[in-house]
C-alpha cells in the first residue's frame, strides 16, 4: 500500500449513508490522544518512500479538539518541509482541492469534508498537508452498504460460501484503500479497524509497534474474521451519501444495538432487502465515492470568509472622514471608528453614517504624542464576532469591489493581504514604493492568524509613541513570505502634504514623546526640520517592539550594522527599521 491512515476522531459534521467510519452509529464522540498519535507515526519509521503518504482521517479530522498540535507534531515527525500552498486568494476552492489531490511531496495527507473545523485550521492545513483527499459529499456520490454480515448476505442473495470468500479475497478496499491505525491499535484494513472499534472495542487490534506494517497476508487470520461483518467486497447495494440512512442486515442491527448506535435507536436505517436493494455496484477506482469529478460541491462556502469588518482611527480627521466614510461603510458588516472624547467632528460623522464609535484617550497616555497602536487595539476589542478585518485610515477610499472580492475568495488566515494606494496629490518627501507595501492604509488579516492570535484583541504594538512605524511592526509579525499583495483592490488616498504629516497628532502636545524619524540600514532619516539630534532619544524596533531610552551619544552601543542588516540591542532585526522618538 502507498497510503496508511491514522484515524484520529469519531467526530463529524456529516452523517453520510454507509459511512466507512460508521459515524452515525458511534455512541460517543472521541479523539485520539496526542501521545497515541505520536506512537502511531513513529511506528511507521522505515515505511516512508517516494509517493507514500500517511493520511489523517476520521469522521472529520479537523474537528479533533487538538488538531493543530497533532498537525504540527506530525510535521515534525514525518515527511518533508512545510508548504507555502494556498496563500494567494482562491476563487474556486475545488481547483485547489483537486491540485492538492495529486501532491504527495510532503508525505502527509488529510482526508476531509471541509466544514467549520477546516476553516478554523486553514493556516495549519495549508502548511502541513501537501496531499488532500477532499470530498464534501455534495456531488451525488454513492456509498456502498457495508453493515451486512456474511451470514445475512448469503441467506438473502443465495450466493455460495465459496463465491463470498472469492469476493472477499479480491476486495476492492484492500486493493485500493489503506491499512489503518486507530486508538485501539493497527489493522490491515481501514474498514476492519472501524468495525472492530465499534463492535469489539478493538479486540482484534495489533499492537502499534515499529514494523507492524511488515506483516504479510498469512498474519491476517485473526483480523480476517472482521470481514464476516462487512459486505464491501460483495456486489451489494449502494445509495446516495446524502440520504443519511445506512442499509444494514438483521444481525448487524443487533450488533449495533449492543454497541449503543444512535442511528438504530432513532430508526435511521433500512434493513437489507434484495427486492429493494438490488443495485450492483462496481468499484474500479479509489474515488468512486466522490460522485462527479468535483471534490468540493458548488456553493460550498466552508473555506470562504463569513464577515468583513474594518477599524480606523480618526483624531482631527473629521473632514476627511466625512468624505470617505459614506463611500466605505457599506463594504463592511461592521466598521469601527476610534476617536478621542474631545473630537466631536469625528463623532458626528461616525454616528451620521452608522459606524460603530469607540471613544478613547489612551493615545496620549505616558506622555505620548499620538499612540495609534493603543487606539487600534481599542477598536479591535470592540468588534462583534470578527472574521476578516481591514485596518485602514480615515483618509482612504476603499476599492468598490472589496467586499465582493473578499467574500468570494478563500483567503489564508496565515497571511496578511495588502494592496496598492493611489495618491490624489503629490506628497513631499515620499517614495512611491510606500504605496505598494503592507502599510496601514490597507491591511487585511484574520484574528486567528498564528502571528497575532495569542495577543488578540491587543494585536497591535503599543510601544510606538506616534502613528508612524506601528503598521510596519504589525506587518513584520507575519514575515515576508506571508505578506501577499492583491493589486485588484487598490485604494485611493486623500494625500498628505508631506511624508509624516500628523504622525505625531494633528495638534502638537508640548513635552510629549514624538517621532523624530527612523533608522534603517541606510542610516537615519527624519521628516522634521531639525539641525541636530536631541541629547536623549527613544528607540523602538519594528520587528520585536523592543524599546530603550538612551543618550544620543550611546546610539552605537545599541545599534550596529551587520551584513544581514541591523542589530538592535544584540538581536538581529535585519531590514526592519527602528522608530526614533524625542521628547519636546
Amino acid at each position: 500500500m502507498d497510503i496508511v491512515q491514522i484515524d484520529i476522531s469519531t467526530k463529524c459534521h456529516l452523517k453520510c449513508s454507509n459511512c466507512t467510519r460508521l459515524i452515525a452509529h458511534q455512541p460517543k464522540r472521541e479523539d485520539m490522544p496526542l501521545e497515541t498519535f505520536e506512537r502511531a507515526v513513529r511506528s511507521m519509521e522505515g515505511w516512508d518512500g517516494e509517493n507514500r503518504v500517511i493520511g489523517i482521517i476520521a469522521g472529520e479530522p479537523t474537528l479533533h479538539h487538538d488538531f493543530e498540535r497533532i498537525s504540527r507534531r506530525f510535521a515534525e515527525l514525518w515527511g518533508g518541509p512545510l508548504t507555502g500552498n494556498g496563500r494567494r486568494p482562491v476563487a474556486d476552492f475545488n481547483d485547489l482541492a483537486t491540485e492538492r489531490l495529486f501532491d504527495r511531496s510532503t508525505g502527509r495527507g488529510l482526508w476531509t469534508s471541509l466544514g467549520a473545523g477546516f476553516y478554523r485550521h486553514y493556516e495549519t492545513i495549508m502548511e502541513v498537508y501537501g496531499h488532500w483527499n477532499t470530498n464534501t459529499h455534495e456531488s451525488g456520490g454513492r456509498h456502498q452498504a457495508l453493515l451486512i454480515t456474511r451470514e445475512d448476505y448469503i441467506a438473502r442473495t443465495g450466493i455460495s460460501q465459496e463465491q463470498w470468500e472469492k469476493n472477499r479475497d479480491d476486495c476492492w478496499v484492500q486493493r485500493m484503500w489503506s491499512a489503518a491505525i486507530n486508538d485501539k491499535g493497527a489493522y490491515f484494513c481501514e474498514v476492519a479497524a472501524a468495525i472492530d472499534r465499534l463492535y469489539f472495542d478493538g479486540a482484534h487490534a495489533w499492537p502499534v509497534e515499529q514494523g507492524w506494517w511488515q506483516r504479510t497476508p498469512a498474519d491476517f487470520k485473526q483480523q480476517l474474521d472482521l470481514c464476516n461483518y462487512c459486505a464491501l467486497a460483495q456486489p451489494g447495494p449502494s445509495q446516495l451519501d446524502t440520504l443519511d440512512r445506512d442499509v444494514i442486515s438483521p444481525q448487524s442491527r443487533k450488533l449495533l444495538q449492543q454497541a449503543g448506535s444512535p442511528a438504530v435507536r432513532k430508526g435511521h436505517f433500512e434493513l437489507f432487502d434484495t427486492a429493494y436493494h438490488a443495485e450492483k455496484r462496481v468499484v474500479d477506482r479509489r474515488d468512486n465515492y466522490v460522485g462527479s469529478d468535483r471534490r468540493v460541491g458548488i456553493g460550498n462556502r466552508s473555506a470562504y470568509p463569513r464577515r468583513l469588518s474594518a477599524v480606523l482611527v480618526s483624531v482631527g480627521y473629521g473632514a476627511a472622514l466625512a468624505q470617505t466614510l459614506p463611500h466605505n461603510v457599506d463594504q463592511f458588516d461592521e466598521l469601527v471608528v476610534v476617536t478621542t472624547t474631545t473630537d466631536s467632528d469625528t463623532q458626528a460623522v461616525a454616528r451620521q453614517h452608522g459606524a460603530k464609535l469607540v471613544l478613547s484617550d489612551r493615545c496620549w497616555d505616558d506622555a505620548h504624542s499620538f499612540n495609534k497602536g493603543r487606539m487600534l487595539n481599542d477598536g479591535l476589542a470592540a468588534l462583534s464576532d470578527p472574521d476578516w478585518v481591514v485596518l485602514t485610515d480615515a483618509d482612504v477610499f476603499m476599492n468598490e469591489g472589496l467586499r465582493a472580492f473578499v467574500l468570494n475568495h478563500a483567503l489564508n488566515p496565515g497571511c496578511l493581504y495588502f494592496t496598492q494606494r493611489h495618491e490624489r496629490g503629490a506628497v513631499a518627501g515620499q517614495d512611491d514604493a510606500v504605496n505598494m507595501q503592507p502599510n496601514g492604509y490597507f491591511q487585511l488579516f484574520h484574528p486567528r492568524a498564528a502571528a497575532i492570535r495569542d495577543r488578540w484583541p491587543k494585536a497591535v504594538s503599543e510601544a510606538f509613541c506616534s502613528a508612524g512605524s506601528v503598521d510596519t511592526w504589525f506587518a513584520q509579525q507575519w514575515g515576508m513570505g506571508k505578506l501577499i499583495p492583491i493589486p485588484d483592490l487598490a485604494v485611493s488616498h486623500l494625500s498628505s502634504r508631506w511624508l509624516g504629516e500628523n504622525w505625531n497628532g494633528v495638534a502638537k502636545r508640548e513635552g510629549s514623546w514624538s517621532q523624530l524619524g527612523i533608522l534603517t540600514t541606510n542610516g537615519f532619516s527624519t521628516f522634521l526640520q531639525i539641525q541636530q539630534l536631541p541629547d536623549v532619544i527613544k528607540l523602538t524596533d519594528t520587528l520585536y517592539g523592543d524599546t530603550v531610552e538612551l543618550e544620543t551619544r550611546q546610539l552605537n552601543d545599541h545599534v550596529q550594522l551587520a551584513p544581514e542588516g541591523l542589530v538592535f540591542r544584540g538581536r538581529l532585526i535585519g531590514q526592519a527599521h527602528i522608530h526614533v522618538a524625542y521628547r519636546g
